[in-house]
């Protein structure tokens, strides 16, 4: 009886691993992931035209694009309150009273904000954003125009074969083309 539940456990479990990752992909691509506090990035990017740069400030520098902490968004928070009417736009509609609210009681518990991950790399390779950044490559060019969405999805799925291609069609020149394809430039 044992080794036939440890048969089935081995069969079963990659399956339930399989399902469980790809409802968190098919989630992010098509509608994005829940946020703890509903943060439209049309309206800080978008209307009132913040950089990326200045709320993912580790862009430039780390490995990640770091997300603004409690403190930075209480930075312009604690000065700029929600309006009192709802924003509309398409069928989102935005208390923001209600969601300032919910950033000043982390603020005040001291706690960050458990953002949801939108974006995956694979653990197998390394991304770093700097070189791209410096190329001058836009964020718009992996993240799509996220000025204009007010819950962020993916708008590209980050797999080899596309970041291959986007290599190859930026490369300078045929030195560059081969550094940019060797496996050791994602995988070490």
């Amino acid at each position: 009886m044992n080794r036939i539940f440890q048969l089935a456990l081995i069969l079963v479990l990659p399956f339930c691993i399989v399902y469980l990752y790809k409802d968190r992909i098919v989630e992010s691509q098509s509608q994005g992931p829940t946020q703890p506090i509903f943060f439209s990035h049309k309206v800080h990017a978008g209307i009132n035209e913040i950089p990326c740069q200045y709320c993912h400030s580790y862009v430039s520098e780390a490995a990640v694009p770091g997300i603004p902490s409690v403190q930075k968004c209480m930075g312009c928070h604690s000065q700029i309150a929600g309006k009192d009417e709802i924003y509309k736009d398409g069928d989102v509609s935005i208390n923001f009273n209600a969601e300032i609210s919910k950033l000043k009681e982390y603020w005040n518990k001291k706690t960050p904000i458990p953002w949801a991950k939108v974006y995956f790399v694979a653990e197998h390779a390394h991304f770093k954003h700097q070189p791209h950044i410096k190329r001058g490559i836009q964020c718009s060019a992996c993240h799509g125009d996220v000025q204009d969405m007010n819950v962020v999805k993916r708008a590209h799925k980050i797999e080899m074969g596309w970041c291959i291609s986007c290599h190859q069609q930026n490369a300078r020149d045929a030195h560059e083309l081969t550094r940019l394809k060797d496996c050791l430039t994602c995988h070490y």
